[in-house]
């Protein structure tokens, strides 16, 4: 009994070592996580009507421009009850969308982001990801749909950054819910830029935190986005 106790010791403490040495080397490989979300200094092309915005022309409908928008998502790796080093962050500019301004208001807000091309710093998460977690191998796209309209009190100038609270209903993993997304916004004479980020619990979209060997997420994460808008 007792050489039979010591192989299965030292077959725990072997698979323990594996699972650290993977853990070791994931999080060193992964390097330093982006950093959070921000307004892109140079982001946004000419409206497709060919001119510029100005203060008098802000009124209008609206195009995400993906070349410079990105949906993504930030979570906190562990090994057992140890965070990691870093975040793992994953984004992707397949986004899609619209937008309404009218006076001092903004409406008919939507946005889809492709989420089979998320990528990260790690292709091995990448892979997961498409069948445990997000499973976007069966739910590709999440979605925002703005459900009130936001209003200001006047015309922001340019460059001048806004806050404000945006209600609508998100659907993530087949799971549609409604939120309310804190977002700031400002307009160049590019487009107008909207940025923000939303913690979600993974329970509440039924996502089952994925896990490789001693390595798992917690039972949260944040969601993150930039959406640059043209005049159309």
């Amino acid at each position: 009994m007792r050489g039979a106790t010591k192989i299965v010791v030292a077959g725990v403490i072997a698979v323990l070592l594996i699972g650290v040495g993977a853990y070791a080397l994931l999080a060193a490989q992964a390097g330093d996580a982006p950093a959070p979300v921000a307004f892109a200094s140079d982001a946004g092309s000419a409206s497709s009507s060919g001119t510029t915005l100005t203060a008098g022309t802000l009124e209008g409908n609206y195009a995400i421009d993906p070349s410079s928008s990105f949906v993504g998502y930030r979570v906190r790796e562990r090994l057992a009850f140890l965070s990691a080093p870093n975040d793992a962050v994953g984004r992707t500019s397949d986004v899609t969308g619209s937008m309404d301004v009218q006076g001092t208001d903004v409406s008919n807000v939507e946005a889809t982001a492709d989420l089979t091309t998320l990528q990260s710093d790690e292709s091995m998460r990448d892979v997961r990801i498409q069948t445990v977690g997000l499973q976007t191998d069966a739910f590709p796209e999440a979605s925002f749909t703005l459900t009130s309209p936001i209003s200001f009190d006047g015309a922001p100038a340019e460059g001048e950054t806004v806050q404000a609270d945006a209600q609508g209903s998100l659907t993530l993993h087949g799971v549609t819910r409604d939120v309310t997304v804190p977002v700031e916004a400002k307009w160049t004479s590019n487009g107008i830029q909207v940025i923000g980020s939303l913690d979600i619990t993974f329970a509440d979209y039924d996502i089952d935190p994925p896990r490789f060997g001693p390595v798992n997420v917690g039972d949260d994460g944040t969601i993150e986005f930039r959406l640059v808008f043209v005049k159309t």
